[in-house]
């Protein structure tokens, strides 16, 4: 019977990793690949191996119209021929230090074929990888490094002792994004023990499971809209531009509102690391109760790069502006460098492994301009939580006294951050034909 165990406690998070190294121009068949001529007959099969690469090329696979897939041309017995593996590694393995969260027993290989069992299994736990190479990890046990190939696993997991508050009755789940209990929780304070993107995990009487604090894609900080994503296209007119469909509905705390209420609202969207990657222009919908509206947005920026996170920004509700905005609040964070510029009413949410940094600025400067900078959150002994980028372009319309709204996301933990600094690199005055970009920062 297999040994089923944990990984050691102790590990090294270096970036310097003795491994043997393929070549970043090869590819190692880990099973009995065919081998194919120009017109893609296949003439031959080659056993698993390493071979350098000549050439990739990107072509229509399969029967019928087929599907596209690469196939790489290496040195054969009958010359330079193609192939196209269904089981193969590419390049090196890399250094690659993460958590990963493992849902089910895993069996432990001694090398990253996974030609070599050892015959030993690995627990669900949460383990620290050394290396990386394809979808296959390298980590540290008691039975020194092995190798493991998870199929049901999150990388990237964040280990917390943290409290979240749920406003409404809460699915619970076996998995994010599938595997339902069939269970909710209802409104009330849940300790939370890991986090991957906005997800959490506690422990229940059903075992581990993963909830979010809302079902939507997206809402705003005072989760005043649900916002679900549909199909996108690119613009007839401006190819640069995304056309994307959303549903928007009222959240739980506003469906009793019984005549209709105007809401302008904008998106945002992020990668894994905080890095905004897209935002839409301004949408506009009337709501009332649980009716949903389907709106088209403008969006800047690629949505096909993919992203992780996405936040909604109120502009402007019931005909005033957005609500997040305090005219009285202090102006006080300054850059003395810079001190036109100013930050205030920060605040900060947590929403899974991602902190929202909300709050508003000021700039004493006439036109658009281009402000460039960052801010760094201290916790309360002065240590460095996080340092944040901040690029925005102001509104030719707001002046001296006239507060915006703007928004950073960082992946990590900064809700309890007790100062803000501000640095501030360039402001730049834009001219009529410089393109001004929409975002959250506007």
């Amino acid at each position: 019977m297999s040994d089923i165990g944990w990984v050691n406690s102790a590990y090294a998070e270096s970036n310097v990793l003795e491994l043997s190294h393929p070549g970043a121009d090869t590819i190692t068949l880990l099973a009995d690949t065919s081998i194919y001529d120009d017109q893609r007959r296949e003439i031959g099969l080659l056993g698993p191996q390493t071979l350098k690469v000549l050439k990739t090329r990107e072509v229509r696979w399969g029967h019928g119209e087929g599907y596209i897939r690469p196939i790489y041309l290496v040195s054969t017995w009958l010359g330079d021929r193609w192939i196209a593996p269904n089981l193969a590694l590419l390049g090196n393995p890399q250094p690659f230090v993460t958590k990963l969260d493992l849902s089910r027993i895993e069996p432990l290989y001694n090398d990253p074929l996974m030609t070599e069992p050892t015959g030993g299994q690995l627990a669900p736990q949460i383990v620290i990888t050394k290396a990386k190479w394809d979808d296959n990890y390298l980590i540290e046990t008691r039975s020194g490094d092995k190798w493991i190939r998870p199929m049901y696993f999150l990388e990237g997991v964040r280990e917390v002792q943290e409290e979240v508050e749920l406003s409404d009755l809460t699915p619970l789940m076996r998995f994010p994004y599938g595997l339902q209990t069939g269970s909710s929780l209802s409104a009330q304070t849940v300790k939370v023990n890991e986090v991957w993107h906005n997800w959490h995990r506690t422990d229940s009487w059903l075992g581990p499971v993963w909830f979010k604090l809302y079902e939507a894609n997206a809402v705003d900080a005072h989760h005043i809209l649900e916002i679900d994503f549909g199909y996108r296209r690119k613009d007839e007119k401006d190819p640069k531009l995304t056309i994307m469909t959303v549903d928007v509905k009222l959240g739980p705390k506003w469906r009793e509102v019984k005549e209709a209420m105007p809401v302008d609202f904008k998106l945002n969207w992020y990668n894994e690391k905080g890095e905004r990657v897209a935002a839409s222009r301004t949408g506009h919908a009337e709501l009332n109760s649980t009716e949903e509206k389907s709106v088209d947005l403008l969006v800047d920026g690629s949505l096909d790069q993919g992203y992780t996170y996405a936040t909604v920004q109120i502009v402007r509700m019931n005909d005033k502006k957005n609500p997040e905005l305090d005219a009285a609040a202090a102006m006080d964070i300054v850059d003395p460098v810079q001190p036109k510029f100013r930050l205030g009413n920060v605040s900060v949410r947590q929403d899974g492994e991602y902190s929202v940094i909300n709050g508003q600025y000021e700039l004493d400067a006439e036109g658009a301009n281009r402000v460039k900078g960052r801010i760094t959150l201290t916790d309360q002994k002065g240590q460095v939580m996080g340092t944040v980028p901040l690029e925005l372009t102001t509104d030719a319309a707001n002046g001296k006294g006239m507060p915006t709204a703007f928004e950073c996301v960082f992946s990590g933990g900064l809700k309890y951050y007790t100062n803000v600094k501000l640095e501030v690199d360039s402001i730049t005055s834009l001219g009529a034909n410089d393109r001004i970009l929409p975002s959250i920062n506007r």
